[in-house]
C-alpha cells in the first residue's frame, strides 16, 4: 500500500494525530479493573479511549490496553517490566505508601543502578517498578530532531 492510498483528512493542522513517538499496547482480560488501577491507585491519566482500548500516560510514558475478545484463546501480556520514574526519592515514598499493600518490600537504594525503588505487581501480574533517578539525566523529548 502506498501512501497516496492512505485516506488523510485535509486539515490546516498537519499535525493530525497530535502525538509524536510511540505506545506499547498489551492484552488484558479485564480493561475495567485494570483502567481503575492505573488511573485511581497509579495515577496515570487517561489520553484516549476507543471500543475495547483505553490510552494512559505517565509523563512520557504511554501504555494501551485492549481486551481480549476470545478469553478462550488469548492471554494477557505479562512480559517486561514496567517502570514508573519519579522526581524525588520522596514521590517513590508516596508512592510506596499507597501501595504497600502490593509492594515487594520497602523502597530501596540500588548503588548499581544509582536509583531508588521498589517492585509490585498490576492485577493481572505485571511486574512494575517505581524509582527515582539519583544522578543527573538529560531530557528525553519526543520533538523532531532538526
Amino acid at each position: 500500500m502506498s501512501s497516496a492510498d492512505l485516506s488523510i483528512p485535509n486539515n490546516s493542522d498537519k499535525n493530525v494525530g497530535q502525538m509524536l513517538g510511540g505506545l506499547v499496547f498489551l492484552k488484558t482480560l479485564d480493561l475495567t479493573s485494570l483502567a481503575t488501577f492505573y488511573t485511581k491507585t497509579i495515577g496515570m491519566q487517561l489520553w484516549l479511549e476507543q471500543p475495547n482500548i483505553i490510552i494512559l500516560h505517565h509523563g512520557n510514558m504511554i501504555l494501551g490496553f485492549h481486551q481480549i475478545q476470545n478469553l478462550n484463546e488469548q492471554q494477557p501480556d505479562l512480559q517486561g517490566m514496567y517502570t514508573f520514574v519519579y522526581p524525588s526519592t520522596e514521590q517513590v515514598d508516596d508512592m510506596h505508601t499507597k501501595l504497600q499493600d502490593i509492594a515487594d518490600g520497602k523502597p530501596r537504594y540500588n548503588e548499581r543502578y544509582r536509583i531508588y525503588q521498589f517492585f509490585a505487581k498490576d492485577p493481572e501480574g505485571r511486574d512494575l517498578e517505581f524509582q527515582a533517578f539519583l544522578h543527573p539525566l538529560k531530557e528525553v523529548t519526543s520533538a523532531v530532531p532538526k
